[in-house]
């Protein structure tokens, strides 16, 4: 994992969701380790939801690893929700129309 950001991940209490707690900047440098982490959460069963509070840049390649953890929740099936976009990442989500897939 890069310097740039960090990935944490904890189980809800009643272990229906894992939570991942993303901060940093994500560009193509995090796409295959926020890909991992959310197949990750996936495989551990149940629903995922990404914390974006701390994420302060969203590339497209980092957009593309957060589409592909939908669409694998999809294909499970299980819930996936990307919560507490803010700013730039915010408006990255909204541009690109993701904001709808995701709930966020």
């Amino acid at each position: 994992m890069a310097d740039s950001y960090k990935i944490g991940q904890e189980r809800a209490a009643d272990g229906a969701a894992t939570l991942l707690h993303i901060s940093g900047e994500l560009d193509i440098t995090a796409r295959d380790d926020l890909e991992d982490a959310i197949l990750a959460a996936l495989r551990a069963g149940g629903d995922v939801v990404v914390d974006l509070a701390g994420v302060t840049f969203l590339d497209s390649e980092a957009l593309g690893a957060l589409i592909d953890g939908y669409n694998e929740a999809r294909a499970r099936p299980a819930g996936f929700r990307v919560v507490n976009a803010r700013g730039l990442v915010a408006r990255v989500l909204r541009v690109s129309g993701a904001h709808e897939i995701f709930g966020a």
